[in-house]
């Protein structure tokens, strides 16, 4: 296989569990598409292996396929119709010389086959260690396959005692999925496919719009059956779908996505638990004070593209040229964009500051015409600093235009009622204009522009408010 982007660190990881003689058992989980299966691939490159992929079916249809997976590599005569006749070949195998045995999407073979986890227990505990070989299990359900492997009352509990969890790669990585896209597209194609390498692989073109128009707005509007496939996951498609909406378009709290969607409080709950499971709902992290009470927000960028700006255009009502129908909506794009890049901003903070705890803060003050009305401070981060903890406040904007000293103004403002003396990063994708720079120093506010979120230049240093000028 070709060499992969960003994995460096994972394949180091399960090399390692590869190399230890005392561990035979690695679980390895992690949302869909986020590049488990291209991983293990890999893996199976380097060593003598049987990947096997699972499905779900009678067991001689489980059998049959997983058979077929093994003579991709060995010249076998045999023909099992059993589990244990399937596990005597694989023990063969192994005994042969010490093999790698790779068992993905683990988690349809052991529902769909009462007695698989017993079965693979006996193979795990005998026969791996008496060759010297390993195996991993691996799968997308994160919930399932962790259940399966950390239940006290399963037969595989403590049998993957090595486990690793594959997560999204990281901004610098996805940029080189589009070499040659400029700084300002390749932020907004992270803040939509986020760090999933199959959707950068899928969804390409010179410019971010080009990839909007060719690939979602065409004909049909094919995005929208991608975005709906991801909540089917969660299962009961027509509720899940009504949450994810609800949340789309601005429903933040339990209650407001309840009396939206017409759906008891209880039953959103589990609905919204599942789609946290998969990756398509998250939740904004209070800090400073911020109301405990949940407040969801849609995890997934593509998903939350369509149903924030694009799902409730009627096709009929929209021009034919997909660029005509990109100009209609760019409004709608623009505006997602602008709150996915907070979501941006806080994993920077997370990735260049010692931060224990990162999230949002949101409250109400008094206007001008004395009324109350709700306000938020986009990012707030505890960041350890010579061994003292201390908080950053922060403001983000994604937009063409630089940010001005009255966008430094409120945010210290709001900072203020809640630290006497906060420290302050402005995040702006545009720049700055020249009132803004000339005060930011004294004041001891930090700026990340294009450059630092690119990783062009570094993070600006981080100073304790006694250190500040």
């Amino acid at each position: 296989m070709g060499r992969m982007i960003g994995r460096e660190a994972e394949l180091t990881e399960l090399r390692a569990f590869l190399d230890d003689p005392t561990i035979h058992g690695c679980v390895v989980y992690g949302v869909r598409q986020v590049g488990k299966t291209t991983l293990l691939r890999h893996l199976v490159d380097e060593t003598r292996s049987i990947y096997i992929q699972a499905i779900r079916g009678s067991e001689q249809t489980i059998v049959s396929r997983a058979m077929a997976y093994v003579r991709r590599v060995f010249d076998i005569e045999a023909e099992p119709h059993t589990l244990s006749e399937l596990l005597d070949v694989l023990e063969s195998v192994c005994r042969e010389s010490p093999t790698l045995i790779v068992i993905d999407e683990y988690q349809y073979l052991s529902s769909s086959l009462v007695h698989a986890d017993s079965m693979v227990q006996g193979f795990v505990d005998m026969v791996l260690p008496e060759t010297g070989s390993k195996m991993i299990v691996c799968g997308s359900q994160i919930s399932s396959i962790l259940g399966i492997v950390r239940d006290t009352s399963n037969p595989l509990y403590n049998r993957f005692r090595w486990s690793l969890e594959v997560r999204g790669l990281r901004f610098g990585d996805t940029c080189l999925f589009h070499p040659g896209m400029g700084d300002t597209d390749l932020l907004r194609m992270y803040m939509v496919f986020g760090g999933m390498p199959s959707d950068h692989l899928a969804f390409r073109g010179e410019t971010f719009r080009d990839v909007i128009e060719g690939r979602m707005l065409g004909r049909g509007l094919p995005f929208g059956n991608l975005a709906r496939a991801r909540i089917a996951e969660a299962g009961d498609p027509e509720v899940c779908e009504s949450i994810v909406r609800a949340i789309a378009t601005g429903e933040r709290s339990l209650k407001g996505i309840s009396q939206a969607t017409g759906v008891s409080m209880t039953t959103c709950t589990r609905h919204i638990d599942r789609l946290e499971s998969i990756g398509v709902v998250g939740r904004y992290r209070p800090m400073s004070g911020a109301p405990e009470r949940p407040r969801y927000l849609i995890a997934d960028g593509l998903v939350g593209l369509w149903y924030a700006a694009l799902s409730d255009i009627d096709e009929n009502d929209l021009p034919d040229d997909p660029a005509d129908r990109y100009d209609l909506l760019s409004g709608s794009i623009d505006t997602f964009l602008g709150h996915r890049f907070e979501m941006f901003c806080m994993e920077y903070l997370r990735s260049n500051y010692a931060c224990t705890d990162v999230g949002s803060w949101w409250g109400t003050e008094i206007d001008e015409d004395g009324v109350r009305i709700g306000v938020d401070i986009d990012v707030v981060a505890k960041v350890r600093i010579g061994g003292r903890k201390l908080s950053l406040y922060g403001e983000c904007k994604f937009r063409n235009r630089m940010m001005k000293l009255s966008d430094l103004q409120t945010l210290e403002r709001r900072a203020r009622a809640l630290d006497t003396d906060p420290n302050l990063i402005l995040f702006s994708a545009g720049g700055f204009e020249r009132q803004l720079t000339a005060v930011a120093k004294s004041r001891g506010v930090l700026l990340v522009g294009i450059e630092e979120l690119m990783g062009r230049a570094p993070a600006p240093p981080l100073l304790s408010a006694g250190n500040r000028m």
